[in-house]
């Protein structure tokens, strides 16, 4: 009997000792490293003034008018909601509502049509147009409605998602007309409307950069970030053709303006991609309350914090603004006994290596280079030349042109080009970003 009692008692002293672990692991305070890294994810950066794309974006292939969009992707948000409510009760389908609205769809462009499009990797949109003139025009009358849809995005500010989902939530079909207002810009300027090109030309410059820079998706900030070094490279082929006694459109200058953080800052990308991958559905959903035992949300986002709240840290966009080289060293986080009582799962969540950041850092950098160079082009054109070589000339560019030595930035051996290396040297479907910048005719 008494050994009986004294097996009884262990046992609930075990017991005892386990809940305390599981009580203790749920409720302690996060590290000061941890608690630094969770405000900077959890800090509201979304813009107060502005419009926002991500409503256009989404209903960018939808004959809708402008003033129903809003009312269409609220709509829409709803019904996302009301999935994302029912998936959790586990009686939802594991697919999210497609994108509906009481408006037809406009036509799409087909492969074929599409390769017909500068692309923003394209070293020579004008030869392009030049080759495939007539495909390309029937191409842009045929698409005429969806191309005025892709330069309205000329009145956004930012694009901010707040349809809620789930860790692989699909985003706004960026694809939709991508290349339409592209290419018609370099169509203009071989029809002899240079001025009205010109302006086009770094409008788009803007309104990419304004809305890459201003993005709370991964998705969003690569995709224009791709688009707005196309836009640049597209702006170079233009100046080099454009008349040396020609003054350009004041949108350039606004266009070109000094880069900033703001061009290169990752954080609110990070702090969604940190939303999503800390979320309970990554483990699948639980069938029934109590399966929660072995997760803790914002105890795996403590876990998790350091490697993406080091994206937020002031000093990386620094880093990032100088040219830096950054190498982003990643830490598997530091557990123990605690962790593993109260949140088994978040715990194996956590020692799942994070993907390299390099790639996006540099990713960003080149697009941040991409921008210095079209201003420097600009520079070289306008800045009297006093006598001086363009070698010469080139070394007395103002401070914020200047790039990392590991760019190689220096004139061609004709002298005729610029040439600069890029930190993200993978192309896409081997297709590598040109590295060569003509010199613009000067005055």
């Amino acid at each position: 009997m008494r050994v009986f009692k004294g097996l009884l008692w262990t046992v609930v002293a075990l017991l005892l000792a386990l809940l305390a672990a599981f009580t203790w692991g749920r409720l302690r305070p996060p590290t000061p490293e941890q608690d630094r890294a969770l405000t900077l994810l959890h800090k509201d950066l979304k813009p107060t003034t502005g419009r926002n794309a991500d409503p256009w974006l989404w209903f960018m292939g939808f004959d809708l008018p402008a003033d129903r969009v809003d009312a269409a992707y609220e709509q829409q948000r709803r019904r996302t909601a009301a999935w994302v409510e029912s998936y959790k009760r586990g009686s939802g389908s594991d697919t999210p509502p497609e994108v509906q609205a009481d408006f037809p769809k406009l036509p799409l462009m087909s492969s074929k049509e599409r390769d017909l499009l500068c692309k923003p990797r394209d070293a020579d949109c004008l030869g392009k147009v030049r080759a495939h003139r007539d495909e390309i025009l029937a191409l842009l009358a045929r698409h005429e409605k969806l191309r005025g849809r892709d330069e309205a995005l000329s009145g956004f500010d930012y694009i901010w998602g707040d349809i809620p989902g789930w860790p692989f939530m699909s985003v706004p079909p960026f694809a939709t007309g991508m290349g339409l207002w592209h290419t018609s810009i370099a169509v203009d300027f071989e029809d002899g409307k240079q001025a009205q090109a010109m302006d086009a030309a770094c409008s788009q410059v803007a309104t990419m950069r304004r809305l890459h820079a201003h993005a709370n998706s991964l998705a969003a900030t690569m995709v224009f970030a791709a688009r707005l070094r196309g836009s640049v490279r597209l702006f170079s082929e233009l100046l080099r053709e454009f008349p040396a006694d020609a003054s350009l459109p004041a949108s350039c200058a606004a266009a070109f303006a000094p880069v900033t953080a703001e061009d290169v800052d990752m954080c609110p990308s990070m702090q969604a991609e940190f939303a999503a991958v800390t979320a309970p559905e990554m483990f699948g959903r639980p069938e029934h309350w109590y399966e929660n035992w072995n997760w803790s949300g914002s105890q795996t986002q403590r876990l998790m914090a350091a490697d993406y709240g080091a994206m937020c840290e002031p000093d990386l966009t620094q880093r990032l603004l100088a040219d830096q080289h950054i190498d982003m060293a990643r830490h598997p986080p530091r557990v123990d006994l605690f962790d593993f009582i109260s949140n088994s799962a978040g715990t194996i969540l956590s020692r799942i290596p994070v993907p390299s950041f390099d790639g996006y850092l540099a990713r960003q950098q080149d697009t941040a280079a991409t921008l210095r160079m079209g201003a420097l082009l600009i520079w070289m054109r306008d800045t009297p030349r006093d006598g001086t070589s363009p070698s010469q000339r080139l070394a007395q560019r103002p401070a914020w042109m200047r790039f990392a030595e590991d760019r190689h930035v220096a004139l061609s051996t004709d002298g005729r080009s610029l040439t600069m290396d890029m930190l993200d040297v993978e192309g896409r479907a081997g297709v590598p970003w040109p590295t060569t910048w003509t010199l613009p005719a000067q005055r």
